[in-house]
């Protein structure tokens, strides 16, 4: 059977199907590629996550913070990566010292965390104070599984969708290189997960593609619903395949 990177046609199929819905769903709203694509990733392999996540994260959100350059809340971004940097450095050090099977079981619970917390609708006072806590919980979260939208998606989900995207963008695309340099240092990049990292970016290109075009068409209304049960279904799998 014909396999790239190791992978059959049918988990290949996967992973390129995955990674292309989680890329236009945050390309749209500027959340939602780790927390569709790690569950299934991780059940794929392992090696996929955290690195392969966080690479297709930089190209993602780097366009889309560009395009809307315009509306980024640059205090909050200044501020969200300050509390990012010791999230990152915690979140490398962790995930140097867990096994595969339980980073399964990290990433499949962030997931749930990171759904129910989507899914309160819970409206924060966004002081610096709070703007700094979900920079180091997110920073973290990203590091150790490539889920760390949530923390920064409550914190600005009720801003006009521009200034959302744009904002969460820009600190995606900057944190992603800090967890990149930081998972580096700490020994966590192998040449496995950079072949399975360059092999997420094509679907990842063509799902900005898409999202540019069809972005203004989706209703938030439908989308997030749909979204927030993809990831429970996918974390639930990852959990039952981990603890079987």
């Amino acid at each position: 059977m014909f396999a790239v990177a190791g992978l059959s046609n049918w988990l290949l199929t996967l992973t390129v199907v995955v990674v292309f819905v989680g890329a236009t769903v945050q390309a749209s709203l500027g959340i939602g590629l780790g927390m569709i694509a790690a569950p299934i990733l991780a059940i794929t392999d392992p090696d996929f996550v955290p690195v392969a996540i966080i690479v297709a994260v930089i190209p993602l959100s780097g366009m889309t913070a560009w395009a809307e350059r315009r509306y980024i809340d640059r205090r909050g971004v200044a501020l969200t990566l300050g509390g990012r940097i010791p999230g990152v450095v915690l979140g490398a050090l962790i995930i140097s010292r867990v096994s595969t099977d339980a980073l399964g079981i990290v990433v499949g619970i962030s997931v749930l965390v990171a759904v129910a917390v989507s899914a309160s609708g819970k409206k924060l006072n966004v002081g610096n104070g709070v703007l700094g806590v979900a920079g180091f919980v997110s920073g973290f979260m990203a590091t150790a599984t490539g889920v760390g939208g949530p923390p920064i998606a409550l914190t600005y989900q009720h801003a006009d969708p521009p200034t959302m995207r744009a904002t969460i963008s820009t600190f995606f695309a900057v944190g992603a290189l800090m967890s990149l340099a930081a998972l580096t240092v700490a020994g966590q990049v192998s040449s496995r997960q950079v072949e399975l990292s360059l092999l997420v970016l094509p679907s990842t290109a063509f799902g900005m593609l898409v999202a540019a075009r069809y972005r203004d068409r989706l209703d938030p209304a439908v989308v997030r619903p749909a979204v927030l049960a993809i990831c429970t279904f996918s974390a639930v799998s990852l959990l039952v395949e981990t603890l079987a």
